[in-house]
């Protein structure tokens, strides 16, 4: 359609202007070990808030290159070791830094442990002053978006691996009414508002908001999935339309290729039709409107109808994961899984049913990703109570089972192996706490 080709042209031109305006940095040293001061190799070298990251060789060293700012958290991990954050403040031009880190051996204090018949969640943070309505994740930290009362007064909160509430912020009252999070392809915490965008960064436990128009980052950012072999993959998705396309774009030669298509042929034919149902006059209508807009008269009746709002249309749900430099798509339509390597090269296709479950009603058309673990959740819903169900993302099939012990668990996601989540029990003063459970999968 015409509109939806404006639409890609748009999100291509904006992709274009961020690759190209960008300035790189190259991040280079050695990582040993504090005592022997013998080097430390498959040391994990991660680029905070990014996806950039690389492993020290045999002999210690490491190099990444990564888009130019003027702060950077480095982090540096090894099973055995404490783990390191490095923090760079970079000169205006500067193209390069070295860093030399050592690690020290990390020694396990052993608790004592309680033995539940079944999971009990660890409150992380709760307090009688303010509800939590949205989280994400910062190194062993966590960014909490918080309210005493309204959320033109939201708060936003870093706390520690113990629930410590290390700082605050206020979100700046221009930005109006403080929506939610919002995780980019760049590993950026972004806060929704009702007038802005901001981007959240953290120095030194202190928050900086950066202010970014709406209408910029739904266009040139959200549509962007992710990055693989340096190219970025990025979808035209349009909720109101009951098709879309996933693409890769390289931003050293600018050639982009079109990965897959996803439709829902029976929700299509459906959309379709709600021009032919219309009256003469409302056809008519249709039609001028399509060609002021330079759009599909389809699409114009479906919106004047008021179809997309309906009962009847449920936007689509395909999403597209990178598991180990393999592209997973999970078509909910054509009921496959779809395996690309790294150029965009279809490997094979592969039958799906986990999202017809006996009881089609709990199926919930969400899935999370662990991104810590590589691993895929379904999320189910029965009576209140979330289940999940670890997808393979190899074979489509499913691999297990877990059932969230609260009732109307919020804002669910999982991380590491644990299924954090937001809960206020019903009719309880209590305010909205943050909670996490260790996911035990049924394999029965």
């Amino acid at each position: 359609m015409t509109s939806l080709r404006i639409y890609y042209c748009c999100i291509l031109l904006g992709i274009m202007v961020l690759g190209k305006g960008q300035q790189s940095i190259t991040v280079y040293g050695h990582v040993s070990e504090s005592v022997s001061h013998q080097a430390l190799q498959y040391v994990g070298v991660q680029i905070q808030n990014s996806n950039y990251g690389t492993a020290t060789s045999k002999t210690g060293y490491f190099s990444v290159l990564v888009p130019a700012k003027k702060h950077l958290s480095v982090i540096f991990k090894l099973l055995g070791y404490t783990s390191r954050v490095k923090e760079i403040d970079l000169a205006e031009g500067q193209d390069s830094v070295y860093l030399s880190v050592t690690l020290s051996p990390s020694y396990a204090i052993v608790d004592t442990v309680s033995v539940y018949g079944s999971v009990k969640p660890d409150t992380l943070v709760g307090s009688p002053s303010f509800s939590i309505y949205d989280f994400d994740f910062y190194e062993d930290k966590y960014i909490l978006l918080t309210s005493e009362r309204t959320m033109e007064k939201a708060q936003v909160k870093l706390a520690d691996a113990n629930g410590k509430i290390l700082t605050s912020y206020f979100v700046p009252k221009e930005g109006g009414e403080a929506k939610e999070f919002y995780h980019d392809y760049m590993g950026y915490t972004n806060l929704i508002c009702k007038n802005y965008i901001y981007r959240i960064q953290v120095y030194h436990d202190r928050f900086v908001l950066t202010p970014l128009k709406v209408e910029d980052v739904n266009s040139y950012i959200r549509p962007i999935i992710d990055t693989i072999n340096g190219k970025l993959i990025f979808t035209d998705y349009w909720k109101d339309y009951p098709m879309f396309n996933y693409y890769s774009y390289n931003q050293q030669d600018s050639i982009k290729k079109q990965l897959l298509t996803v439709e829902d042929k029976e929700l299509m034919h459906a959309y379709n039709f709600e021009y032919y149902s219309l009256k003469p006059k409302e056809k008519l209508e249709a039609r001028r409107l399509a060609m002021d807009l330079n759009t599909d008269k389809h699409i114009t009746a479906a919106l004047m109808s008021g179809f997309t709002r309906s009962m009847f249309y449920e936007p689509l749900f395909a999403p597209l994961y990178i598991i180990k430099d393999t592209i997973c798509v999970f078509d909910h339509y054509k009921d496959h899984l779809f395996h690309l390597d790294r150029t965009g090269a279809k490997l094979d296709s592969i039958p799906i049913n986990y999202n017809h479950p006996k009881n089609w009603r709990e199926w919930k058309n969400k899935m999370l990703k662990d991104d810590l673990e590589d691993l895929i959740y379904a999320v189910y819903d029965k009576n209140g109570h979330k289940y999940i169900k670890q997808i393979s993302a190899r074979t489509g099939k499913e691999l297990g089972r877990y059932t969230l012990q609260f009732h109307s668990a919020d804002k669910l996601k999982v991380h590491g192996g644990y299924a954090y989540y937001i809960y206020r029990p019903f009719e309880s003063t209590q305010e909205k706490f943050f909670y996490r459970e260790l996911i035990k999968l049924d394999r029965n």
